[in-house]
């Protein structure tokens, strides 16, 4: 193959769905071997987009030109065959499979003889790919046995297996990999991408302006569906994608330091001595009316189930958890609710909401018995309506309407959502576990104006994130966690943030 031929090109690519134009005249080049980064607001487009090239979508106008050579795709095993992988931020592995059966899932033909699956050599085939992937998970392993991050990196591995059963040099499409990754888990991916670029051609859809310039040659811009630039990665900066991404100068106080409280009222949350075996090792934690607490930590490190404990999702085998001085049920769900606990998981899909129900039931759903007619068991749809229009119209939630799937919203408009239906509740305390993951940087900063303003009426909250700059900018104190233990609690001001290095210190 010519290596001046790019090895994916878009010319003049427009999709509509009815008067909704989704892209408009899209002219997109990705070089043979290179790695270019796809950026741009939830709703931009880039998710239709992607599904134009991996075949799940046809294009109203416009064309596709793998290597050189114009395609039609029209599903994508025809994608797969033109060597187009696509590797979805939402997971699309089969969890009583093997990890090697869903590597080369729909690819079987390829280890049968007559009639019998070679399920040695397929097996031989998955083990070589993850090893050379630096990807350490067993290819016998169920796959449901997996921690999210090593799901990820299977479905990684999925992507690269492409080119060792096609004639073919893969067009790798890295939707969101590293949303659910361990910082370790990403130099893993990222020291792959540079391993097999002599092999591949990748592009990469991130929310994280770092691993685009972590990692990508090249990167495009991408707003209200169309092409709002492309650049090189050595020419770009922070700043310039952020007013391609989201049409304004990127604002100085992008954790919106200068609103940050520095009274606080009475203890909300007192967590004393919570341990839950292998994982918190009497863990304490207090968080008054107002105050924004970061809790960091490496993978592992116990940060994700104290929030759960917390969250009343999890019940810990000692010690006790407080809220307005009232003592909780441990893993108790509806003694958290009652307490007026919001919980924003970090796997909003598969926890925050019911993608296959509307906005509305979404959004009134931990509400229901405000919506009853009195002590009847019916609701009142119409009250139900009205709360649910005017939260969509406080939080600037972008929807055709409140009947509409939740499913089909933008990440950070469903992410919206996921705060309302606490909002409407009028919850006290915030439990948030990685709330910026898979969000654009103008959804990121909507959302970290609303924890402004949540923090101005006095809602505690606890903010638990992989995001460092994310801690650091919104917290008002930030308690690290090391081996399920606290091992550091760190001032962190708004005129005097502390560094990304003393936070890490304490978290390896």
């Amino acid at each position: 193959m010519n290596t001046m031929v790019p090895a994916l090109e878009l010319r003049g690519v427009t999709k509509q769905y009815g008067p909704v134009t989704a892209l408009y005249r899209v002219n997109l080049s990705l070089e043979r071997h290179g790695v270019l980064g796809l950026v741009g607001e939830n709703g931009a487009g880039k998710s239709t987009l992607i599904s134009v090239i991996n075949g799940t979508v046809r294009p109203t106008e416009g064309d596709l030109f793998v290597g050189g050579a114009r395609v039609s795709l029209g599903s994508p095993a025809d994608a797969a065959r033109a060597g187009i992988a696509t590797v979805f931020q939402e997971q699309g592995l089969i969890a009583n499979l093997r990890v090697f059966e869903n590597m080369l899932l729909g690819r079987e033909a390829g280890f049968a003889k007559v009639g019998i699956l070679g399920k040695q050599a397929m097996t031989r085939l998955a083990a070589d790919v993850l090893d050379e992937l630096g990807i350490t998970v067993d290819p016998l392993a169920v796959t449901g046995s997996l921690a999210f991050g090593e799901r990820q990196l299977v479905e990684i591995a999925k992507a690269f297996a492409l080119g060792r059963i096609y004639p073919v040099e893969p067009v790798i499409l890295l939707d969101e990999p590293t949303s659910a990754l361990s910082d370790a888990e990403t130099q893993i991916l990222f020291n792959s991408i540079r391993r097999w670029r002599g092999k591949a051609s990748i592009i990469l859809v991130s929310h994280r302006l770092s691993d685009v310039f972590a990692v990508c040659d090249r990167v495009a811009a991408l707003k209200d569906g169309a092409i709002n630039g492309t650049w090189p990665v050595s020419e770009a900066t922070p700043d310039l994608l952020h007013e391609a991404i989201v049409g304004r100068v990127r604002s100085a106080g992008y954790y919106k330091e200068s609103e940050q409280r520095q009274d606080f009222g009475n203890v909300v949350l007192e967590a004393r001595d919570l341990v839950v075996p292998g994982q918190l090792d009497k863990v304490s934690l207090s968080v008054r009316a107002g105050e924004i607490v970061g809790v960091a930590g490496v993978l592992g490190s116990g940060k994700t189930t104290l929030g759960h404990a917390i969250a009343g999702a999890l019940a810990v085998k000692a010690g006790d958890i407080f809220v307005n001085g009232k003592r909780l049920r441990p893993g108790s769900l509806a003694s958290a609710l009652a307490a007026d606990i919001g919980n924003v998981p970090a796997e909003r899909n598969i926890a925050g909401v019911i993608g296959m129900h509307s906005v509305e039931w979404n959004l009134t759903l931990p509400s229901l018995r405000s919506f009853r007619f009195g002590r009847w068991p019916i609701l009142s749809s119409r009250r139900q309506g009205q709360v649910t229009d005017d939260w969509i119209k406080r939080l600037r939630v972008r929807t055709p309407g409140r009947a509409i799937q939740i499913r089909n919203l933008s990440g950070g408009n469903a992410q919206k959502v996921v705060f309302a239906k606490w909002l409407a509740r009028g919850i006290k305390l915030f439990v948030l576990d990685d709330p910026g993951r898979g969000l654009d940087v103008g959804a990121k900063e909507e959302i970290y104006a609303l924890l402004r303003k949540l923090a101005r009426e006095g809602v505690a909250i606890v903010l638990i994130s992989d995001n460092l700059p994310e801690i650091i900018g919104l917290s008002n104190r930030i308690v690290t966690l090391r081996s399920g233990r606290v091992s550091a609690e760190i001032a962190a001001p708004a005129h005097d943030k502390p560094a990304e290095t003393a936070v890490v210190t304490h978290m390896v």
